[in-house]
């Protein structure tokens, strides 16, 4: 028995960060992820990213563990897999804006 986990990894084209919903599907919310709660499954949902990496589908797949939140959704249990569940925490400026600061 494990923790309950989710799988993450980035996009190839444009490195978003994307959650295992299986076998070649990937989606942007945390909140929509298949959960494992074995090791062998874990495992499997594992094997089953690797192959999507393979096929160029996603970058670099690893387990995160989750927990679920008193409303009931699924929340990324270290600051570093939340950050990257909810997005940047600043706001970024425009290209053209930022070289003229």
């Amino acid at each position: 028995m494990t923790m309950l986990k989710v799988i993450s990894a980035n996009t190839l084209a444009d490195g978003t960060v994307v959650y295992f919903k299986g076998e070649g599907s990937w989606i942007k919310e945390i909140a929509d992820a298949k959960t494992f709660t074995l090791d062998a499954d874990l495992k499997a949902g594992l094997a089953l990213a690797k192959a999507d990496e393979k096929h160029d589908l996603v970058v670099d797949p690893f387990d995160v563990d989750v927990q679920l939140s008193k409303d009931g959704h699924l929340e990324a249990i270290s600051l570093r897999n939340a950050i990257r569940a909810k997005g940047p925490t600043i706001a970024f400026l425009p290209a053209s804006i930022a070289l003229r600061s």
